[in-house]
């Protein structure tokens, strides 16, 4: 994680505030400036202000203390945020788990990547009508 996070700060120059919405933030963050500076090939931008949350779909499963901490209703300027698209297309793919069982292994990676393509373009066709709402 420290080496992706590397990489995003890397392609971004000029970047001065960073919100970073992971699962296990609350661990994960605590020694993070100390773990890059530890480092002979990871660095972060002197100026750079990270800020830190646990999407909502996983803050409620944690401590009741890091609700309050973490969750991005609470950090300025976060606004409200999902965090975790991926898990609802567990819903799609599950329904198809017991068609792809039989299949081999090239056939169910076929069907896999129809399902997830056929959502991103439904999503990307659809995100029009969300374009013309906010004018």
């Amino acid at each position: 994680m420290d080496y992706a996070l590397f990489q995003v700060i890397r392609f971004l120059p000029g970047l001065q505030s960073l919100l970073i919405l992971y699962d296990i933030w609350c661990f994960y963050g605590i020694h993070l400036k100390t773990r890059f500076r530890a480092s002979p090939i990871l660095s972060l931008p002197t100026q750079l202000e990270i800020m830190g949350g646990i999407d909502q779909f996983h803050v409620h499963g944690h401590r009741p203390q890091c609700y309050p901490r973490y969750s991005p209703n609470f950090i300025p300027g976060a606004g409200i945020q999902l965090g975790d698209v991926i898990e609802t297309l567990w819903v799609k793919t599950n329904d198809i788990a017991p068609s792809t069982r039989g299949m081999t292994v090239a056939h169910r990676q076929e069907v896999i990547d129809d399902i997830m393509n056929d959502s991103n373009w439904n999503k990307l066709i659809r995100s029009s009508e969300y374009a013309r709402c906010s004018l």
